[in-house]
């Protein structure tokens, strides 16, 4: 699997998120205590970027719904029924790589 450099780590602080983009999809970056995540940045139920949502530990809230997701495989916390993409990320130096393509659920 191919990976993009994306960001300078030191371009996402601890505890924010910014968007990104991979292959032409719009991914949502977040640095949790140091380690990052990358998700599908459109929540599913109307289209709100992720990126600006309320995180708790590796949990995404969506700014306008409320609907939650895991940030280590993009799951739905509240039911089945919906889902993001999640990507893998590596580190290398100072700078952030995401993969070209969703992890495969």
């Amino acid at each position: 699997m191919d990976f993009v450099r994306v960001a300078k780590v030191a371009d996402v602080v601890v505890g924010s998120a910014t968007t990104v983009f991979v292959s032409g999809r719009e991914v949502a970056l977040f640095n949790v205590d140091g380690t990052f995540y990358a998700i599908e940045n459109r929540c599913p139920h109307q289209g709100a970027a992720l990126a600006e949502g309320y995180v708790e530990g590796t949990i995404v809230t969506c700014p306008w719904h409320a609907w939650s997701f895991r940030l280590t495989d993009g799951k739905m916390t509240l039911a089945a029924f919906a889902s993001v993409d999640a990507y893998d990320v590596r580190i290398e130096d100072d700078s952030v790589f995401v993969s070209s393509e969703p992890r495969l659920p």
